[in-house]
């Protein structure tokens, strides 16, 4: 039982935290795995067309049969967040307490986001006075870009105030900001990549979109348009979803597992 409360709130020792963070990301991916099994084949889903959530989508052209493992693996993912969110607020609380506070918080409004994504699925039909479930859906899906796109940016921000501020003094950290360093060129390569090809989209579309009024010829939806190509939006949802799993579970891996006062309630502000 101690060793249960201990690890809920985040006192993992290494062992531990491998331990939960493989179970974690076996029961979430087996899970995923199965609601991609059950999606009737002759929707025929695919990331460069389907977004994350049509997995979890009870819409007869998405999931009818599975969409409940989908919100049962994303609320899961949620709450086994909290806890690795404890363990890095524990160490960062060491170097800036105001900080680590501030980047727990964040992270946590993106662990909300994923509930709320969880519990409403992304399909048609009042739910709560004339609000729809894709809405809530959707404000669900902003927090959890809001909350982990900041939350980790923010915890980047603290560790390079961290290696300049012992640099300055000519002490060395306590985090190893070479080994922290790694899954950071992961999130930002893919989410970088992602973002770069969207923002392009906007140019590439109106181009084609201008061609073909002046030709007379029709041309697909904004969305459509770009599906099956590398300008996909649900191609990039999904690979920054996949890359935010793993950069949660690799960030915490590499945050030391003794830093100086992390039993304690933090020192600097």
């Amino acid at each position: 039982m101690d060793t249960l409360k201990r690890c809920i709130t985040g006192e993992f020792e290494r062992r531990e935290l491998r331990g939960y963070v493989a179970f974690e990301a076996a029961l979430f991916w087996g899970l995923i795995f199965v609601c991609w099994l059950i999606y009737p084949k002759e929707h025929h889903y695919s990331i460069m067309t389907h977004t994350f959530s049509f997995l979890g989508s009870f819409a007869s052209k998405h999931n009818p049969q599975g969409w409940w493992l989908f919100s049962i693996a994303m609320l899961f993912w949620a709450l086994a967040t909290v806890p690795l969110v404890f363990y890095l607020y524990r160490r960062f609380a060491t170097s800036s307490l105001w900080g680590a506070r501030a980047g727990a918080f964040l992270l946590l409004l993106g662990g909300v986001g994923i509930a709320i994504v969880a519990l409403f699925p992304d399909a048609r039909g009042e739910v709560i006075g004339h609000w729809e479930w894709t809405e809530i859906h959707e404000k669900g899906a902003i927090l959890v870009a809001i909350g982990f796109v900041f939350g980790i940016t923010w915890h980047g921000l603290l560790l390079v105030k961290d290696r300049v501020t012992y640099g300055a003094f000519g002490r060395n950290s306590a985090f190893n900001h070479k080994r922290l360093a790694w899954p950071y060129l992961f999130w930002f390569a893919i989410f970088g990549v992602g973002m770069y090809f969207q923002i392009k989209w906007e140019f590439v579309y109106a181009e084609m979109k201008a061609a073909a009024q002046a030709s007379g010829e029709r041309i697909g939806s904004h969305w459509s348009a770009a599906l099956n190509t590398r300008y996909s939006f649900p191609l990039w949802e999904n690979l920054v979803i996949y890359a935010l799993f793993a950069f949660l579970i690799w960030f915490a891996l590499a945050v030391p597992e003794k830093v100086p006062g992390s039993e304690g309630s933090g020192t600097a502000g």
